[in-house]
């Protein structure tokens, strides 16, 4: 791998247990672009599961979503003069890209003679830096970093309707519900994750016996993201290309515990990691 790209990133979708069951496509999809310097996107989607073209949908989604916020980057000449942007700007920027991945995916929903609903998926993107982190996203999935403390902190909460397992989509009027995160400092690692692997990836619905009630604290589980930031750099000094190790990262997404190897829903994770 090039001294240049000082980040060692894994990508994997796996399908999960109920959609191999019933002979369904994986509606995962995911991407990432090394763009130098040590800057890159990560991109994640997952299709609505009632949608019967959402497979296709997120696949399209992480490409566009790619070419769209890399070319943001190069105009703004991020990179270049070493820059990120306020939070408003980022907001407003993000925004706009999000609307184009919108109506390039109706472009091909046209020309495949298909409806835009039925592409509906969820969307996550994030800008990785030496100076932090950029990120957006539409509707759920998580997100979150490692900084040089050691500690690992969410990046996003994920978008929950009024129903259960209800959110939002690419497809949807999503304006108002774009979540929006600006982290400017030294980060050691980042992930990326669809619903599938939050129960063994995330503390998310643990229990308070004084309240007798669930609650989602929505923090990345050291336990098991630790263990697998000292794997990923084993990988990497074993000189793995990148495509042995997405196989990898597949194979462990799909039967790397009793908890993913159970999932009945696809399994997306992306992990980043500074060498």
């Amino acid at each position: 791998m090039s001294e240049e790209i000082d980040w060692i990133v894994v990508w994997a979708s796996a399908i999960g247990g109920l959609h191999a069951k019933e002979n369904l496509p994986c509606q995962d999809a995911c991407l990432v672009k090394n763009l130098g310097k040590g800057w890159g996107i990560a991109t994640l989607a997952d299709g609505a599961g009632s949608c019967e073209n959402s497979h296709k949908g997120a696949e399209q989604c992480v490409q566009l979503a790619i070419q769209h916020f890399a070319n943001l980057i190069h105009q703004k000449e991020w990179i270049e003069k070493n820059f990120l942007p306020y939070e408003t700007e980022w907001k407003k920027l993000a925004s706009e890209q999000l609307l184009l991945v919108k109506q390039d995916l109706q472009i091909f929903a046209q020309q495949n003679a298909i409806t835009l609903e039925s592409l509906s998926c969820t969307l996550i993107v994030l800008v990785y830096s030496p100076l932090g982190l950029l990120l957006t996203h539409i509707g759920d999935g998580r997100a979150g970093y490692f900084n040089t403390k050691a500690e690992w902190h969410s990046l996003m909460t994920p978008f929950r309707g009024e129903e259960a397992n209800q959110t939002i989509f690419i497809t949807s009027e999503f304006a108002e519900n774009i979540g929006i995160k600006l982290i400017k400092e030294e980060i050691q690692a980042f992930c990326l994750l669809s619903d599938g692997c939050e129960k063994a990836a995330f503390e998310c619905n643990l229990y308070d016996k004084e309240k007798n009630i669930y609650y989602d604290p929505n923090r990345p589980f050291p336990k098991f993201f630790n263990p697998n930031i000292l794997a990923l750099k084993g990988l990497e000094k074993q000189q793995k290309s990148q495509n042995e190790m997405n196989q990898l990262w597949q194979n462990f997404l799909q039967n790397g515990n009793p908890q993913l190897q159970h999932e009945p829903d696809d399994k997306t994770l992306i992990l980043g990691v500074r060498k």
